[in-house]
């Protein structure tokens, strides 16, 4: 399966270097979402199998398609690069289809927020049965306001994002050829990297092409 990742300079020499990387702090977005985000580690456990190394905590972040199956490269974008360096790296990667696990993003932001994602008719009652709650006890704003009934109730919902044909006209309405796809795996092995991009802030890009080794015995 063919993947797409921006990483730091500093991620991709270690990749180099060492043969593989992985995610060795947690970023910001973790810190703000740290419920989500270790639901997901917990699915890519139970659907994919543990992480191949322990001090694997969180994975890497990949695309399948940034916008849809026909724009699936994400952009090279200077926003990308983080404060403090004046490059970046964008890989092309040929991974095992077993080795990512594949979720919606649009649908990804839901449970990010804390809402449950179901089609119109559950979501009604969904809103029926929150407002009655939020009558007796006040208003919520973010998932841990609501009573654990009503909190399992809304996770149990979040398995959607990894069912990509599921079609709805409330909160998925296109097809999958036509939606972005994220992908996350535990690591990355330098034997998968295909191409490498490395862009800086004025949209150079210099592009490397990693072609196969050949060992004379």
């Amino acid at each position: 399966m063919k993947v797409y990742t921006i990483q730091t300079v500093a991620f991709y020499e270690e990749l180099m270097r060492d043969g593989i990387a992985f995610c060795k702090r947690e970023g910001y977005w973790c810190r703000e979402n740290r419920f989500q985000y270790d639901w997901m580690v917990e699915q890519m456990k139970k659907r994919i199998g543990e992480p191949p190394l322990p001090e694997i905590k969180y994975p890497v972040w990949t695309w399948k398609q940034y916008n849809s199956k026909k724009d699936p490269i994400p952009p090279m974008s200077p926003k990308d690069i983080p404060d403090e360096e004046t490059e970046a790296v964008m890989m092309e990667l040929n991974v095992p289809d077993n080795a990512v696990l594949l979720s919606d993003l649009d649908l990804w932001i839901h449970p990010l927020n804390g809402w449950e994602i179901c089609g119109k008719r559950e979501s009604k009652l969904f809103e029926k049965e929150k407002d009655a709650y939020e009558k007796e006890h006040g208003k919520c704003y973010h998932l841990n306001d609501w009573s654990p009934t009503i909190q399992n109730k809304i996770v149990a919902t979040w398995e959607r994002v990894f069912d990509l044909g599921w079609i709805d006209a409330y909160q998925a309405p296109n097809k999958p050829h036509n939606r972005s796809i994220q992908g996350t795996i535990w690591l990355l092995r330098k034997e998968w990297l295909k191409v490498t991009h490395i862009f800086n802030r004025h949209s150079e890009i210099k592009r490397y092409v990693l072609r196969p080794t050949y060992q004379i015995w």
